[in-house]
């Protein structure tokens, strides 16, 4: 197998979640860590140990990049270099594992999401996504293709291009909980491949930040960010993408742990796996590298970035194994690696490495299977 060598404006931005009031959920929860067959793999590339990162068996983590601002998503370009959205409003750009970042493009406001579709990029800054294009290793452009997306507590997040060449965006509540006079709020939404408007896919959620396309299915999933008030009661969750799903907020929530669904909740999708409350679970990627063995093929990871309150509560990275089909779907969750930050961008590196931006500390870590 080859490998290739602010919190207060958090809060009203990103996660939206974790109060001062709330406790972790029960400490009874339905993860447990499946160890893999260890399989031997050559040595790992030639990067730094990341200190302090925690993994299951078999697995070792290493410095990808240091140096970046808050990093809340990334994707490779077609040139194969890494392409860094960060919450202070910059797109910066690693050039190879172990290279600094450079900053491209900066002074934008809030920025939560990126997707390439061939040369084009397409970053989602609050109220809007705006349009680049590769220039001889620079963007240019920048003009703004969506424009006047609600905002408020939350705002736009993530983007994922759809193999129809469609897109689908998620934006946030602009309260913890109320009736938004917005349609767009609280929704999944997507767009045909020029950006024209097409509708609301998913409604009642309040924060759908990440989204990730399962290429054997050609299913979407989006991680939701349970309410503030309350309690230890609403399981941050990850859904099924489907047109006219309803996720619930704010009239019904699930429970942790046993993804329950609580309060009125007729005609509400029932998760696919829940999180512990007020862990802002957010970055969601597929595992379809070989690295990491047949037995995490499809795997599902998740960045919990954490209390916005502080404590331990997330951290971590998640891994979900899903199983069953249709209403029967199921992900089983478990710890993978522990000892971040705050855990936030998250995407599958060409080498087959996890990579998992760290919000805090400005680093991205490289996660290989090393025995």
């Amino acid at each position: 197998m080859r490998r290739h060598a602010l919190t207060a404006l958090l809060t009203l931005t990103l996660v939206g979640c974790g109060q001062a009031a709330a406790q972790p959920g029960p400490t009874a929860s339905p993860r447990h860590t499946p160890l893999p067959t260890p399989t031997p793999l050559p040595p790992p590339p030639n990067l730094p140990a990341a200190a302090g990162i925690n993994l299951v068996a078999g697995f070792s983590a290493y410095s990808y990049s240091r140096g970046l601002g808050t990093t809340t998503a990334m994707a490779f370009g077609p040139d194969g270099r890494l392409y860094v959205a960060t919450q202070g409003g910059a797109l910066e750009v690693v050039g190879s594992p172990g290279a600094a970042p450079q900053t491209l493009v900066s002074g934008l406001p809030i920025a939560l999401g990126l997707a390439w579709r061939g040369s084009d990029l397409f970053l989602s800054v609050r109220g809007s996504i705006r349009a680049y294009q590769l220039n001889n290793g620079g963007l240019i452009g920048g003009h703004v293709v969506v424009g006047g997306l609600p905002v408020g507590r939350h705002q736009n997040d993530w983007i994922l291009l759809l193999p129809n060449g469609d897109f689908l965006l998620g934006v946030g509540s602009t309260c913890d909980v109320c009736n938004e006079a917005d349609s767009r709020s609280a929704s999944v939404l997507r767009f045909h491949s020029d950006w024209s408007y097409a509708g609301v896919v998913v409604r009642g959620s309040r924060n759908p930040y990440g989204l990730a396309l399962r290429a054997s299915t050609g299913d979407a999933y989006v991680t939701i960010n349970g309410q503030d008030d309350l309690g230890a009661q609403p399981a941050d969750h990850v859904l099924r993408v489907a047109n006219g799903e309803d996720a619930g907020w704010p009239r019904c929530w699930p429970a942790y742990p046993d993804a329950s669904l609580r309060g009125n909740c007729a005609g509400v999708a029932s998760p696919i796996a829940v999180f512990t409350p007020h862990s802002s679970a957010d970055g969601i990627v597929f595992y379809e590298g070989n690295e990491f063995g047949a037995d995490y093929s499809e795997n599902a990871f998740v960045t919990e970035w954490g209390a916005n309150v502080g404590g331990p509560v997330g951290r971590r990275v998640e891994r979900v194994v899903l199983s069953g089909s249709g209403a029967s779907e199921h992900g089983q969750v478990s710890d993978f690696a522990t000892g971040f930050s705050h855990p936030l961008a998250i995407t599958v590196a060409p080498d087959g490495g996890l990579l998992v931006g760290d919000y805090g500390t400005g680093q991205i870590v490289e996660i290989f299977r090393t025995s």
